[in-house]
């Protein structure tokens, strides 16, 4: 339950991060993903815990996959570089989080190139105050963001009506 809400954590604050720039859906998702996707390291408890503990805050928690993701940002949104950067904090943030957040194994940050970990000392539990703390003000982030945007939405008028709802299909009976 915790690592889930955790992980809706390092969801919400890319969704925050991707709100700072003026780039369209895709670019915002995007950058959502990049702060998603260092935790594709955890998928070694698939096959046991020792691969688990091998793998995650290694493989995906790093600086090169850091700089693929910027990269593959780079080169399939469109608003490249800003989307490119926004992604990068992204993920940075994911990590920054991780360290303080969580505790657990370090981080290997260099990996393959050193086995130099990032840790803190002073890490919260996952459980602990500061975590729901961290994870309340997300909350509140999201839900300013998404009035914030639609606030700033221009008010539909006769050369600009008002999107129709998406159709929805219904089940054949």
């Amino acid at each position: 339950m915790l690592t889930a809400l955790h992980f809706l954590t390092h969801a919400g604050i890319g969704w925050i991060v991707a709100s700072l720039g003026p780039g369209p859906r895709k670019d915002r998702w995007l950058i959502v993903l990049a702060g998603l996707l260092p935790d594709l390291d955890g998928i070694g408890i698939l096959w046991s815990e020792q691969v688990y503990l091998s793998t995650h805050r290694v493989v995906g928690h790093g600086l090169p996959l850091g700089l693929v993701l910027m990269g593959a940002v780079v080169a399939l949104a469109e608003r490249r570089w800003i989307s490119g950067a926004l992604a990068a904090v992204s993920f940075q943030l994911h990590v920054l989080l991780d360290v303080v957040g969580t505790g657990g194994p370090p981080i290997r940050y260099l990996w393959p190139f050193s086995s130099w970990g990032l840790t803190y000392g002073g890490h919260w539990i996952l459980a602990s105050w500061q975590n729901a703390l961290v994870m309340g003000l997300t909350l509140l982030g999201v839900a300013a963001t998404a009035w914030w945007r639609e606030w700033r939405r221009p008010p539909p008028t006769a050369e600009m009506p008002a999107a129709a709802p998406p159709a929805r299909s219904r089940p054949a009976s």
